[in-house]
């Protein structure tokens, strides 16, 4: 009788195993985000079919790539003809870059149909400002110094510390709040956040 009931355990434990969907099947269409990028992406999470992570892993070999999103690895594969932005092609894929999958299902799989690179920024040395220069003005304060300083970052890091005299204009929302900035397009508008990742 005992041999039955171990029999039947170990029966019930492989069909359970077998019967789950597995670790890397699609879910569904609803989008898979991680969770800083919804910071400045918010449309990501209208859109269907996507992931949006980190790269972990790529296989030439296999065809396929792992993207970290939050704690969890998703495996997608791709084809020769995927569509690659902000970089030459697949084979340039590598670091941990942030990046967007589009996707669609075949059968259990997710097969990328687009995946978009977060691209390199540069700004032109004419264009910064040094540590130094923002101190005077922020001294002097915007009236006198003549300057509208924007904080970029999401309202949370502003509500911690910000640099005196600072508005808060978060990126998401610059569109809807450009109320905030200087009428005077010849007035000095200075940005800053936590940095471009």
């Amino acid at each position: 009788m005992k041999q039955f009931k171990i029999f039947t355990v170990i029966i019930l434990v492989a069909f359970s195993f077998f019967a789950q969907p597995s670790v890397w099947a699609a879910t569904g269409n609803k989008p898979m985000i991680q969770n800083n990028c919804l910071n400045c992406h918010q449309s990501f999470s209208e859109m269907d079919n996507i992931l949006a992570g980190n790269l972990s892993s790529k296989s030439m070999k296999a065809h396929t790539i792992q993207i970290k999103i939050n704690d969890r690895l998703e495996l997608v594969k791709f084809g020769s003809d995927v569509k690659v932005e902000n970089i030459p092609d697949i084979k340039a894929l590598k670091g941990a870059v942030a990046l967007r999958v589009h996707y669609e299902t075949v059968g259990q799989d997710r097969v990328a149909t687009e995946i978009v690179v977060k691209p390199k920024i540069t700004v032109p040395e004419n264009q910064l400002i040094e540590v130094r220069e923002l101190a005077k003005l922020v001294a002097q304060g915007p009236q006198k110094g003549g300057y509208t300083l924007a904080d970029s970052r999401p309202a949370g890091g502003f509500m911690k510390g910000h640099i005196p005299t600072a508005i808060s204009v978060p990126f998401p929302r610059m569109k809807e709040m450009t109320d905030k900035l200087p009428k005077d397009k010849n007035q000095l508008l200075i940005f800053y956040c936590e940095g471009y990742r």
